[in-house]
């Protein structure tokens, strides 16, 4: 974090960490042989066809975290083992590795070094023997501050181009010494060279040259040969990669780089600050990573959207697929080494880096990456703005670590998703086991292509999905909340654009056997088809109603829009509406009938949040609409999105409005991610009948009420011609 406006890396007081947390693929065919084969594999992490990581020989990928201190503080206090409690901590979580800077920063942090190695590597020996003991596997950054290191053999920093140079002698030694000394530990997975080096390079003005500071062993002044060029970069990252090699053949080896600027290639050629193109990134990305290394490194925070390839924020989606497919043509593995959101004031708070890291997680995962590892944990000198801990407000983000490595063990079964595309849409089907912890199965995310990235759905919550069923009675209110959501479940893939969500009758608590299919139809149109069997009489009032959730992410207000009725009045209802002051709540929420049907009835004691019905409104047409702000940037102007919801009956479908979740900012409910919800209505049901309705999102720019009122039209007048 904390980079200069121009890109500087989060250096000079303000450090980074990553932790990547690595989740092995299942096991397939025979444990013996696989057992077998795995002792005869290297230590460490390897590569394997189109950039594939390997532990033990097998596919890997995971989700860990930066522990930047794990060793520096055991380093200025011998006493501080709170490392071993960290990597137990983190192992608990399911959080398998952790990056770290392996040396000093300053020049006087290599004092011990220098005048005591063992009594250094003593030290680290223990770091080391932690982490095998916790199984946290390590990827130790060698020379996380460069420019330390050339002041501390009193060399201006371009000597790192200089393969003939004291700096390049000390890397070589100490290099030697790491290898040599831990390349049989089963707890070394990657080895790297430093920390976002590369952005250092052709910036030529004395504001982007090492700060002098001399009680740390600084140099005490600087000059244009303390300026980098690409060149020198390269050079000091092959002439690492290559002493590596002498005494490690086979693990991976990256660089630390972040993501290469805006205008990387610009400046190397032409020392303009003009934004680069995907494929001069792509050039630069191969570039920065030279034979013999083998993992391309790059790191992404929200600042990196900006300014590059386009005047608009450029999608996590598409940095990370631009980088994937570049690393995999090149045969490099990737490593995400940082990612993660400040939460200051001026960046927009804790609920802008909730959102965030939440996106930058939903596309890690969704683009496979093999390794990824958030910003970061236990550094007290980021307390303030990203550091996370057990304890802290932040610690959801390990949490939400936890689940993601959990979802990469589930989805290497080639089962528990869908991926689908349309016209218009991608999205990716979840069951419930995949998408437990953020409510169930159905769509996280699902993304317009007029908005990639932009998930119509909040990235810690799910959409269009199938959350209740209730009955009005006392007996069943156990089962009225959830059991949808819970109760095992199977994606069903049809084709590459339509996939369904099936419950059997032998898992349902309510013994209903059901399939919604999802199918993109072309356009903005998302079309639904439910059908369901009662094979239990559990229905004493007459009734049993199911109820469908989409939690909004980013929509311009609360309310919905519908065509109905308030009392005597008729036209277009809100519903959503904020109440007189005082209220409690101080705003609508609950659910719409249609206007001919009676009130379900309900017993005493029966669970009542979704059941009761709005005093006054009611609706004529099955349809309703909401306005969704499309960037997600409610500084933008002229990107409102209409969400509509229609439907193919209306005496069994019901509207239904919450918003329960709360700005992390304010700790109020946020108006920006209600819940649009609705819910379908079997009267008089009987045991062994089907019952079935239909509906159809419409997700495009925001014309008018009458426009709305359109789509549905045409629509239903294309299932009554059997058209659509």
């Amino acid at each position: 974090m904390n980079r200069k406006p121009v890109g500087a890396c989060f250096r000079h007081g303000a450090l980074n960490l990553i932790v990547l947390a690595m989740l092995l693929l299942p096991n397939q065919g025979n444990s013996q042989t696989m057992t077998k084969a795995n002792l005869k594999q290297p230590p460490g992490l390897t590569i394997g066809k189109k950039g594939t990581v390997l532990k033990d020989g097998l596919p890997y990928r995971a989700i860990g975290i930066n522990y930047f201190s794990a060793f520096s503080r055991r380093l200025q206090n011998p006493d501080d083992t709170s490392y071993r409690q960290g990597f137990a901590d983190l192992a608990k979580r399911g959080i398998s590795f952790v990056r770290f800077m392996a040396c000093g920063y300053w020049p006087v942090d290599w004092k011990l070094y220098q005048s005591n190695k063992e009594a250094y590597f003593k030290l680290l020996d223990d770091v080391v023997r932690a982490a095998e003991e916790t199984g946290i596997g390590l990827i130790p950054s060698l020379f996380w501050y460069p420019a330390g290191i050339s002041d501390l053999v009193r060399e201006p920093r371009n000597q790192w181009g200089n393969p003939s140079s004291k700096t390049l002698a000390f890397m070589r030694q100490y290099t030697q010494e790491m290898v040599e000394r831990y390349k049989d530990s089963s707890a070394i997975w990657v080895w790297e060279f430093g920390n976002e080096f590369s952005l250092d390079a052709d910036l030529y003005s004395p504001e982007h040259r090492p700060p002098i500071v001399p009680d740390l062993g600084t140099a005490t002044s600087r000059s244009d040969a303390d300026d980098l060029t690409h060149e020198m970069v390269v050079t000091a990252y092959r002439e690492f990669a290559k002493e590596v090699r002498k005494y490690d053949p086979s693990r991976l080896v990256t660089t630390g780089a972040s993501l290469p600027r805006p205008s990387a290639e610009h400046l190397r050629r032409e020392r303009k600050w003009i934004a680069d193109s995907e494929k001069e990134f792509s050039r630069n990305l191969v570039d920065i990573t030279p034979d013999p290394m083998n993992m391309t490194s790059v790191h992404i925070y929200p600042m990196d959207r900006q300014g590059r390839f386009d005047p608009k924020d450029t999608p996590y989606d598409q940095i990370v697929r631009l980088c994937m497919e570049t690393t995999e043509r090149n045969g490099k593995a990737l490593f995400v080494g940082e990612f993660g959101a400040a939460d200051k004031p001026e960046d927009g708070g804790p609920e802008r880096a909730r959102r965030e890291f939440l996106a930058q997680l939903t596309a890690l995962e969704r683009g496979e990456v093999p390794l990824a590892a958030l910003w970061v944990y236990d550094l007290e000198q980021q307390e303030d703005f990203i550091n996370i801990t057990p304890t802290n407000h932040r610690k959801y983000m390990l949490e939400a670590l936890m689940h993601a490595n959990r979802r990469i063990q589930l989805f290497a079964s080639g089962v528990h998703k869908a991926d689908i595309r349309g016209d218009s849409f991608e999205g990716r089907l979840m069951d419930n086991a995949a998408n437990a912890e953020r409510s169930g199965s159905a769509f996280n995310p699902l993304c317009h292509r007029m908005y990639p990235g932009q998930s119509l759905f909040r990235d810690d919550g799910v959409g269009l999905n199938f959350e209740h069923i209730f009955n009005g009675t006392a007996a069943d209110k156990p089962l009225s909340m959830f059991t949808p959501r819970k109760d095992p479940c199977l994606v069903i893939p049809h084709s590459p654009h339509s996939a369904s969500v099936r419950h059997l009758a032998k898992d349902s608590s309510w013994g209903m056997a059901s399939d919604m299919k999802y199918t993109f139809s072309g356009g903005n149109a998302i079309d639904l088809e439910f059908t369901v069997m009662p094979l239990v009489n559990k229905f004493p009032l007459g009734y049993v109603a199911m109820m469908w959730a989409s939690y909004m992410n980013h929509t311009h207000e609360r309310r919905i829009h519908f065509y109905g009725k308030n009392g005597d009045q008729e036209g277009w209802i809100t519903f959503g509406d904020d109440l007189p002051e005082g209220s409690n709540p101080a705003f609508e929420t609950g659910t719409i009938a249609h206007a001919s049907v009676p009130n379900l009835p309900y017993e005493e004691g029966a669970e009542l949040l979704n059941l009761v019905e709005h005093p006054t409104k009611r609706f004529l047409l099955p349809f309703y609409y909401g306005l969704v702000d499309g960037d997600g940037d409610f500084t933008t102007t002229g990107d409102t999105m209409v969400y509509i919801m229609m439907f193919d009956q209306s005496e069994s479908i019901r509207f239904a409005l919450w918003n329960f979740i709360r700005d992390a900012n304010t700790q109020q409910p946020n108006p920006h991610s209600p819940a649009w919800d609705w819910q379908y209505v079997i009267r008089g049901p009987k045991v062994g009948e089907t019952y079935s309705y239909r509906a159809r999102v419409i997700y495009k720019p925001f014309e008018s009420e009458d426009d709305v009122r359109q789509e549905y039209e045409k629509w239903i007048a294309g299932l009554t011609r059997g058209t659509d």
